[in-house]
């Protein structure tokens, strides 16, 4: 209605024609038999002749807002073993006791058994309260970027294997580069470039140089593409998993023959 008023007031038919049509071509939610009947509506209360800016004129005027930035691909989130149908991910912490025990059972048992149906994923799931985390999932991150993601396998397998020397009470009195430093030392002895691994976390100098306070580093976007892949699934805890999508309740004290009972069933 107020659209009918305004038009009456300002323009003539023949415009109003003119902009409902061209409006289908900028605006594709319009279909032209809906633009096509307003403006036969319209016809019967147009009295004035005055000019308004056209519709391709304020086309111009419009300015897309790109949002934040995407992963590279579908697969750019998470490591994956298995080519099968069904997808269990599970969400894990290198800090976290229970994650490891459930890294253990999926990656070590569950996965090699179930290959040829299961695809199972590992999801970076940082908690902060343990500040080292983010130090350990960011070299995690930085040895699957420099060297792939069988090195990733290796590399995570000897986090969890020694988690004692991350935890809390280890690292209290550590600086944030003697921690990096540690863990590309991990990651030199399994057969990854320590100083690549290095590079990958060293803060991004450019940036410093144009004045930023808190640059990241070469993987601080991967990092904050998993976090988000996590929050979106308002997923708190670790170990977390989903099957096919969807949260399931599991156990990182579930045994090999608890998995079967759950897996056994899937075609």
């Amino acid at each position: 209605v107020g659209m009918v008023a305004a038009v009456s007031a300002y323009t003539s038919l023949p415009r109003v024609v003119a902009q409902l049509t061209l409006n289908t071509a900028t605006r594709p939610c319009v279909p032209r038999a809906v633009a096509s009947s307003r403006a036969a509506h319209l016809g019967a209360t147009v009295h004035s002749r005055a000019r308004l800016p056209s519709v391709r004129t304020y086309s111009k005027r419009l300015h897309v807002r790109m949002g934040p930035p995407i992963p590279p691909s579908a697969d750019f989130i998470g490591h994956t073993v298995g080519k099968g149908k069904h997808r269990l991910a599970v969400y894990l912490d290198y800090t976290c006791p229970f994650s490891g025990k459930m890294y253990k059972m999926l990656f070590g048992q569950v996965a090699p058994l179930y290959a040829d149906k299961l695809r199972v994923t590992f999801y970076h799931q940082v908690q902060p309260w343990h500040p080292q985390s983010t130090l350990a999932h960011e070299a995690a991150l930085a040895v699957a970027k420099v060297a792939g993601e069988d090195a990733f396998w290796k590399f995570s397998a000897l986090l969890f294997d020694n988690m004692e020397a991350l935890m809390d009470v280890n690292t209290i009195d550590m600086s944030r580069r003697q921690i990096y430093t540690k863990l590309a030392e991990m990651a030199e002895s399994v057969g990854v470039d320590k100083s690549k691994v290095m590079a990958q976390l060293q803060l991004n100098e450019e940036a410093i140089a144009n004045g930023q306070q808190n640059p990241g580093n070469a993987v601080t976007q991967s990092l904050k593409w998993e976090i988000k892949a996590s929050r979106q699934m308002s997923i708190h805890v670790s170990p977390t998993t989903t099957l096919n999508g969807l949260l399931y309740d599991t156990s990182s004290g579930w045994t090999l023959d608890q998995w079967k009972e759950l897996l056994d069933p899937l075609e």
